[in-house]
């Protein structure tokens, strides 16, 4: 690409993202949460959803992901699964069950979150759409059951009958296709008939300086804004995670909100992971996000700069970097 085309490739998305700060500005409000607004951003049901997803295997898929390509994946009753970010970025809400277990996968491009959580609240299974709706600059979601909104970034019900419920975050795992494919050569990928290509719209998006669409912008310099960090969840307390970090420094034994937990490097995905430092070594929920979103969602954030120098690899209790955003 030229000097003068990146420029123009550039500037196209300043203007685009004027454009839609500005909607944020004047937009429906649907509520106000935690002093923030829900801004309907689309018309309701105009966004694509999808109450299923077809799976199937690599060489049956209508687009299969290039290898550099990333996919999000989990194995559910033993059985491996991915999704292409690709197309979760023109489908941003995907429903799907896995051995009985029901689950929605979600996308929100703005911030660099993609996670999956589970359906149930209760003994409600719920089905889940997009909304059209943002909140901090936040993809939210709404059930079809009862009309409430959620956001992607940690599964809370902001709005509507089940306001204050929480969807489980399931352990997911974000990697390339090359590393996926080869460490399960028997999964499964969503299908839904439509290129798995990052759209060149969000690859604009993503080389800008635009954080998000509101105008808001993060004061805190730990990171570069859109740099993606991998963040493990405590109310509203958040562990983040660079990869190249916990490449080099893993294993890592600390703790986070009073629990011991082991930091990992998975060599074969090359993508960070968690466990409970327990017996059990339960795998914990990493949500990938820019550096940026952190600001939007989290009262209090750590880092692995936090942890005590001269370890050798453990480290004792991680200090907070901040608490100066909104609760």
């Amino acid at each position: 690409m030229t000097r003068s085309l990146g420029g123009t490739l550039t500037f196209c998305a300043l203007l685009s993202a004027g454009c839609f700060a500005h909607q944020y500005r004047v937009n429906p409000r649907v509520a106000t949460v935690d002093g923030d607004a829900i801004v309907q951003m689309k018309p309701q049901g105009e966004m694509p959803s999808a109450l299923e997803a077809p799976l199937v295997p690599a060489d049956r898929h209508s687009d299969r992901p290039d290898e550099f390509d990333q996919v999000i994946g989990l194995t559910v009753d033993s059985q491996p699964r991915a999704y292409p970010i690709g197309l979760l970025d023109r489908v941003e809400v995907v429903d799907d069950s896995a051995a009985d277990r029901p689950l929605v996968v979600t996308r929100c491009a703005l911030t660099g979150i993609v996670a999956v959580y589970e359906r149930r609240v209760g003994e409600q299974i719920l089905s889940f759409e997009n909304s059209g709706a943002l909140w901090r600059d936040t993809l939210v979601m709404r059930d079809r059951e009862t009309g409430t909104y959620w956001t992607v970034a940690t599964g809370r019900a902001l709005s509507g009958p089940l306001a204050g419920e929480q969807l489980e975050a399931v352990p997911a795992l974000v990697t390339r296709m090359e590393f996926w494919s080869r460490a399960y050569p028997n999964s499964l990928y969503l299908d839904l008939g439509r290129t798995t290509i990052v759209p060149l719209t969000m690859r604009l998006y993503a080389a800008s300086p635009t954080q998000g669409f509101s105008g808001a912008r993060t004061p805190d310099r730990g990171h570069r804004p859109k740099e993606e960090v991998f963040v493990l969840r405590d109310g509203s307390e958040a562990l983040a995670l660079a990869a190249d970090e916990v490449q080099a420094r893993a294993p890592i034994v600390s703790t986070f909100c009073g629990r011991s937990i082991e930091i990992d490097w998975d060599s074969q995905l090359e993508t960070p992971r968690v466990f409970a430092n327990s017996s059990a070594r339960e795998e914990l929920t990493l949500i990938p996000m820019y550096w940026f979103a952190l600001d939007l969602h989290f009262a209090g954030v750590r880092t692995l700069s936090d942890l005590e120098p001269g370890t050798s690899g453990s480290a004792g209790a991680t200090s907070y970097i901040r608490s100066d955003i909104r609760p």
